[in-house]
């Protein structure tokens, strides 16, 4: 069938990439649990590709061979992108705004490293000057990596999430954002009273909490150790009177935080449960790392639906220990991946498919492409619930997408010239990939970012 319309546009490219849901997923009772990683998706390349889209919407029509799709939509405006490659926008599951320039911090374990670099840099984001600042150099990074979702840890100052807050609102990017929570074991200058801390994330709450379809709000105690239990119960309570908002945390990074957590809760079955008993996992949490959960744990976040994001970079970085994906998906976790910027050392997602990649071969389960492309598409969509919505390019869903060239970098270009399929021109482009290869960003078909 012909469909007329001046508010249809096809972009044409040389290829397209994205991974799809599979038809069906093993049969599952109760909550949702994902089988093998390699059962989560169905990997698809198309050449020549034109993806129409209807620019009043902001939606996919399809995609397919750029002529059947240009005779389906006689008269639709056409944006030839030549011999680019187009692919869903990256999701970044867990990363830390106010760390942004502490990238590069030389090497110490975790808590260490908090006390020495970032609790001294998150404590000039009281400043409404610092933060805004960053936080336009921060949205335009993302752009410029081909995020358009991102799940951001702020810092513990009110002032710092609602500039971010709108810094994403101007950027036309997709945010969860969460006002950190600490009120113990700190430095003063990132504690906050945990009544004020409430009384502060209620308004946030109100005012940014599904903006514009693409603005949500997260609770967000930074780990155990540095929020009290009024505080912790207080977070608990936010959350079940805004059950459609999501929380994020850190669990199980590294040994020496084990030791800590159990030494501050002895009567605690493991880690896991003292957030369980203040009811704070559900399938709306995300939890930072999870390298270290134990059989029972992981049995217990999957079934509480809750997701795992990786954060490879960072793992590698602070040393803190190597996540077995096979372990973790075979459970029945969801997971995704993030930069964890700073500890993460870059806010290219090419750089995290990498690390991952490098992390799971040492564990001699080295990843196909098309897994990792998924972890950090639609992994990290289904893992918000707005998979019906983003993370891949099916017909329906917003179109979140990116443009890449090869010839942008002439060493990928090169490389790409003697490969023989699209997973190994995908997986080329994981290992040479950078910000230097994005052409175009769209969201919504809505051009945010054109180098």
């Amino acid at each position: 069938m012909v469909v007329a319309a001046s508010n249809i546009v096809i972009h044409r490219a040389a290829e397209l990439w994205h991974v799809t849901s599979p038809v069906a997923f093993p049969a599952s009772s109760g909550t949702i649990r994902r089988g093998r990683l390699g059962e989560r998706f169905r990997f698809e390349a198309l050449s020549n590709v034109g993806l129409a889209i209807d620019e009043t919407t902001g939606r996919i029509l399809g995609a397919g061979d750029f002529h059947q799709i240009k005779a389906r939509h006689e008269g639709a405006k056409v944006v030839d992108h030549g011999d680019g490659v187009i692919l869903p926008g990256f999701v970044d599951a867990h990363l830390h705004f106010p760390q942004l320039d502490t990238m590069g911090s030389h090497g110490k374990h975790l808590i260490q490293w908090l006390e020495t670099f970032i609790f001294p840099a998150e404590a000039s984001f009281s400043d409404a000057a610092v933060a805004g600042e960053t936080a336009g150099r921060f949205t335009k990074e993302l752009a410029a990596n081909g995020v358009t979702t991102s799940v951001v840890f702020s810092s513990v100052h009110p002032i710092a999430a609602e500039v971010l807050f709108s810094a994403f609102e101007a950027s036309g990017l997709r945010g969860v954002v969460g006002k950190t929570s600490m009120d113990v074991n700190a430095p003063a200058a990132v504690l906050l009273d945990w009544r004020a801390d409430i009384e502060a994330q209620e308004i946030l709450i109100k005012k940014w909490h599904g903006r514009h379809g693409r603005l949500y709000y997260a609770v967000t105690p930074r780990f155990v150790l540095t929020s009290s239990n009024d505080q912790m119960k207080a977070l608990a309570d936010l959350h079940a009177r805004h059950p459609d908002t999501f929380v994020q945390t850190h669990i199980s990074e590294c040994e020496g935080e084990l030791k800590s957590v159990a030494q501050a809760f002895p009567e605690a079955r493991d880690y896991l449960s003292i957030y369980e008993d203040y009811g704070l996992i559900n399938d709306r949490t995300l939890l930072g790392h999870g390298i270290w959960l134990t059989e029972s744990e992981r049995e217990r976040v999957a079934g509480h639906g809750a997701s795992v994001v990786h954060c490879p970079t960072s793992n590698s970085f602070l040393g803190s220990g190597l996540l077995d994906l096979k372990k973790t998906c075979d459970a029945g976790i969801e997971v995704a991946l993030g930069s964890d910027i700073g500890a993460g050392t870059s806010l290219s997602p090419w750089a995290t498919m990498l690390e991952a990649y490098k992390i799971q071969a040492q564990r001699s389960q080295p990843l196909e492409p098309e897994s990792l492309l998924y972890l950090a598409t639609l992994a990290g969509a289904e893992a918000l619930h707005m998979d019906g919505d983003i993370g891949s390019l099916d017909p329906g869903k917003l179109a979140d997408f990116q443009v890449i060239s090869f010839a942008r970098k002439p060493i990928l270009h090169e490389r790409v010239t003697r490969t023989r399929s699209p997973a190994e021109r995908l997986f080329a482009t994981m290992v040479h990939g950078d910000d230097r290869i994005l052409k175009r960003l769209y969201v919504a078909g809505r051009c945010l970012h054109d180098a």
